[in-house]
């Protein structure tokens, strides 16, 4: 028989979920009508919106390079941590083609190419931090409810207007990895999610900067193209830690790391 007891971190997880599935109930959130009305119009080459639509070849680099080192094995990785490294950066290399495909033409048909790979990169995050801090098993059911609700948000929000669940993915969703991250024990992967955090909350920032760095820099530069950048890195510091081996885990900080290390394989 399968043992369906949840440790007391997995059920912390399944809290999480259950949130983010419920922003479906949460009011209605429409999407911006300026919120395709980007500082930066220059055509370069023939290629509209030039800057934004190149920056996204970033993502693309990030994407492959993490592939490469996964390949590499440098790092030994549990079985849920390596699958949902290659859904984070799947969804990196295709956002970078839904991300252009949109700017060429920003609209909100466009944009949903531009939202579903991205849901594809939060899963991929989110089930990599649940299998490394919490379980194998929480890591691969925390990877398989992302990844539905996800892109289930982004296609609803196409047919309905309701922005909500989608914020709720992206902004919820980043929320719960900063909870794992502060109430769990650092799991033996230890790969550096703080770096992660840190480079995607500056992308929000130069996302919501947008046309006020183009003013600033005396229209060399906006920022989205900058926010393009930083989100790549995000997705840089992960890749580039699968280089070298893992640093040994830090003592148990929350009472049952043991039980949970010892208990990862088995589940």
């Amino acid at each position: 028989m399968f043992n369906l007891s949840l440790t007391r971190h997995e059920r912390w997880v399944a809290l999480i979920l259950l949130a983010l599935a419920g922003a479906w109930l949460l009011p209605a959130m429409q999407q911006p009508a300026e919120y395709h009305d980007f500082a930066d119009r220059r055509t370069f080459l023939g290629i509209a919106n030039a800057g934004d639509v190149l920056s996204n070849a970033a993502f693309a680099l990030v994407g492959l390079y993490g592939f490469f080192q996964l390949q590499r094995a440098r790092r030994s990785l549990g079985p849920a941590v390596r699958a949902s490294l290659r859904v984070f950066f799947a969804g990196l290399v295709l956002t970078a083609l839904g991300s252009a495909y949109y700017h060429l033409e920003p609209t909100n048909a466009t944009l949903v190419l531009d939202r579903l790979p991205m849901t594809i990169a939060f899963a991929g995050v989110f089930g990599a931090v649940v299998a490394e801090r919490v379980s194998t098993r929480g890591g691969f059911a925390a990877l398989a409810v992302m990844l539905a609700v996800g892109l289930a948000s982004v296609v609803y929000w196409k047919y309905t207007d309701n922005l909500t669940p989608y914020a709720a993915v992206q902004f919820g969703g980043m929320a719960g990895v900063v909870i794992l991250l502060v109430t769990t024990p650092r799991g033996a992967e230890a790969l550096p999610w703080w770096g992660l955090i840190a480079w995607y909350a500056l992308s929000k920032l130069l996302e919501t900067g947008d046309t006020v760095i183009w003013h600033a820099s005396s229209a060399a530069v906006a920022g989205h193209l900058l926010k393009h950048l930083a989100a790549a890195m995000a997705g840089l510091v992960i890749a580039h830690a699968l280089r070298r081996p893992a640093p040994a885990a830090l003592p148990d900080r929350a009472g049952d790391g043991a039980q949970v290390a010892a208990g990862k394989e088995s589940r």
